[in-house]
This record gives structure tokens, sequence and C-alpha cells, in this order.
């Protein structure tokens, strides 16, 4: 049974239905951006947080879909005029924040390939990802806060000759850095279509051993990862999406960029994470779907603003240990992340408590079980299935496809059980 005709059973909304059909059809986040911007153009795509200037020396921008549409559209143009090969890996080395994702959408509509590189990173590990992903041109901002991103990759260029352009949004652009708000006015909007889909997706890292590795995830796996995440979690259009999280990682992505784009909510993001941006957002805005890292559920639960979540998706990053949980009061979405090769997304049954379920046991999770096939074998170690575990090795900068195979792949991870529950994934 096909995604999209499996999805017509559920009572989400139809653009799960919608979503199911892109990703049959391999269509790129920029094509589920352009059709939010055609049939809903004045809706509210990208919105920053508040007071962001104070760390990033870039006004709040508020971005409707139309409006996000033509900006892409012109920094796509622009970076094509770069002249990199096709499919070439383009990092983005951003905070959580509206130039992220504009970033990331322009780089796939110009027929690249975004590498996301976490804005935390230092620069040796900096050094070792772009080496390792042979990434020739990286997108990042001037400032935040007492760091200055741009001059760190100058920096980094100046040992590794391999790095021929690095681009910055913000003010005071340094010497030899590509002044990207400038680029963006200055460009005549002239785009020729991307010359290969065979290799279209995205390169993120994997962290968990002494040095990043990078994986490729072809559009078509991060999209059957979104469906299913959305299948849990019912996202509906005109909804406004938190989040705490940079789009620097498969589960962020899917759990907010992407999750945005695929139903057409707004997406606000946190760059700087502190109580009173969050305050600041939850005023403005009545009911939102939060996004934040699972050590965050305590602090949330104190804080007492449970009434301001329609609900909340809490990221567990592996290797984790599910404790109790404070009562926040509203729907809970644990999402279990298996590194970059995969994440479960579950509905919490109680709140207050979590214990996680790997297996295939309920409407919902049966019905998710077309993107994602989860098990796990008597010494506990899970393994990953499916169009939504999709994902490649790099070799020179190019996904060795013989690296992926029909059959079950395993997380590198195990499971901890107690009483048939999972108690912890290590």
């Amino acid at each position: 049974m096909s995604a999209s005709a499996s999805l017509e059973r559920h009572e989400a909304a139809p653009q799960l239905e919608e979503a199911g059909r892109a990703m049959e059809a391999s269509v790129r986040p920029s094509v589920l951006l352009a059709a939010v911007a055609e049939r809903a153009p004045d809706r509210m795509a990208f919105r920053d947080q508040p007071d962001r200037e104070t760390w990033s020396g870039r006004p709040r921008i508020e971005w409707t879909y139309r409006n996000t549409a033509r900006v892409v559209f012109r920094l796509a143009t622009f970076l094509q005029s770069l002249k990199l090969p096709p499919g070439a890996p383009v990092g983005i080395f951003l905070p959580n924040g509206s130039e992220a994702c504009v970033a990331l959408l322009a780089v796939e509509r110009a027929g690249y390939s975004p590498c996301l590189l976490p804005i935390g990173w230092s620069q040796a590990e900096l050094l070792h990802a772009v080496e390792r992903a042979q990434v020739a041109t990286i997108v990042s901002q001037t400032r935040l806060a007492d760091e200055r991103p741009s001059e760190l990759l100058c920096q980094l260029a100046a040992g590794y000759f391999g790095l021929r352009f690095i681009c910055a949004f913000g003010p005071d652009v340094p010497d030899g850095v590509i002044d990207l708000d400038r680029a963006i006015l200055d460009t005549e909007p002239s785009l020729s279509e991307p010359a290969s889909e065979a290799t279209a997706g995205i390169i993120s890292f994997e962290t968990r051993s002494a040095a990043p590795e990078p994986f490729f995830r072809p559009y078509e796996s991060l999209l059957a990862a979104t469906v299913s995440y959305l299948i849990v979690e019912p996202v509906e259009p005109g909804d406004t999406i938190v989040s705490l999280l940079p789009p620097d990682d498969h589960p962020s992505l899917v759990a907010g960029l992407m999750a945005s784009l695929a139903t057409g909510a707004t997406l606000e993001m946190i760059g700087l994470p502190d109580s009173d941006a969050l305050e600041k957002t939850l005023g403005e805005t009545r009911t939102v779907r939060l996004v934040a890292p699972g050590w965050i559920e305590p602090l949330l639960a104190a804080g007492g603003r449970a009434e301001n979540f329609r609900s909340v998706a809490l990221i567990h990053s592996a290797p984790v240990r599910f404790k109790a949980r404070g009562d926040l009061n509203c729907p809970v979405t644990d999402v279990l992340a298996l590194g970059e090769r995969a994440i479960i997304a579950r509905r919490r049954r109680e709140s207050g408590h979590l214990s996680f379920v790997l297996e295939e046991g309920t409407d919902t999770a049966g019905l998710a079980s077309s993107l994602l096939l989860i098990r796990r074998d008597e010494d506990g170690s899970i393994l990953v299935q499916g169009p939504a575990a999709e994902i490649f090795s790099l070799e020179r900068g190019r996904p060795a496809v013989q690296a992926s195979g029909p059959g079950w792949r395993p997380s590198g991870f195990k499971a901890d059980v107690f009483a048939g529950m999972v108690i912890g994934v290590r």
C-alpha cells in the first residue's frame, strides 16, 4: 500500500495526504514552500524571536509565504552564479532563525545539497566536517552575541583551501566574505532548473563518534520522516510551531521547518533560548505547538504556561534514560532521535509519565509503519527499515549508494527494557 493511500484511512487533516503524495513524487522542500505561497500567500511562514537584534545585529523579520518564496528564488539565483557542481554540498552555519530556513531552501532550490553545520561547533569540529563532506561554500552570519561566525570561517579557510566561498547575512561583513543581504537585493531573478534529481538530498552529521560523521538523506526520506511525525503530531494549516531547536540535525529539521512546510503552518524560531524570549513569544501567540529538547520538560511544567501549548513535541536524543516527568497538562509527543538514522514519534498516553513504545502496537503506529519499521533484537539492539530511514554514507562529498540496502539497518543503539516497557536507550 502506498503512503498516500494509507493516509486516507487516518483521521488527520488532508494536508497529510498532500505530504504523502509529495513524498512519492520526490518533491523538494522548496516546492512545498511554493505550493503554500500559491494557496495562502499572506500567511506567515517564518517569524523570528522578539528582541533578536540585541544578539544578532539583525531586526526581527516576519516572512509571509509569498515573500519567502521570492527571497528564496533570488538567493538561489545568486548561489547558482557561484558555478558549483550540481549537488555540491553547501554548508549552513546559522543559528535558529529565518535566515537558516531561507538559506537551506535556497541552497536546495539552486540544485546543491544543504549541509547542516551546528552553530555551536568548534573550529576543529568544523574543519573535520567540511573536509569529510568536501564543502566548498558556507552560508553564515556576521554576529551571534559575542561570537563572530563569519570570522571563524575565515580562520578556517586559511587552513583549508577547499573552502572557496564564505557568505554571510548581517552587518559589518568581513573582507573576503560575500554579503548575502546585498547579493539578494542586487541579483536579477533568473534561475535554471537543478541539473540532476538523482542525488537530491540533505547532509547532516552523526556526532556520537569522536569526529562528526556525515550522512546523506534523499528528500524522499526526509519527507517520509516528516509524514511519519505528522501522523502522530497533527499540525494543521495556520498553526504556529515555536521551535527552540535550530534546523541543524534530522529530528529538529523534521519537527520544525519540514513540518511547517508540509502543512502550511507558521514557524517561529527562538535563536538564543531564554525565559524572557519564550515568555514574549507565548504572550504574543494564544496557542502554539512547541518543539523543545526533552530535558526542558520539568522547566516547562514548573513555568505554568501549559495553557499556551496546543501540544508539546519533546526531542529525546539517544542515548537517553526515560524518567518520571512533570505534568505539562497538555498533549505531548515524544520523539526519540536515533542519531541521524531515524526518529520515532509517539503520542504520550498519560501526562507526566514517559515510557517509550518501540513496537508497532497501535493504529497510529501501524499506519506509520509503511514509512518506518522498527525491530528490537534479543540483545536489545534497535534496527530500522523503510523510506523514513533511507540514508547513505558520504564518499568524496557524494552519497555512497551501494552502502544502502533494502533490509534492516542497525541504529547503533540498544533499548533497556523493564517490565515490558522501554525505560532507556543506550
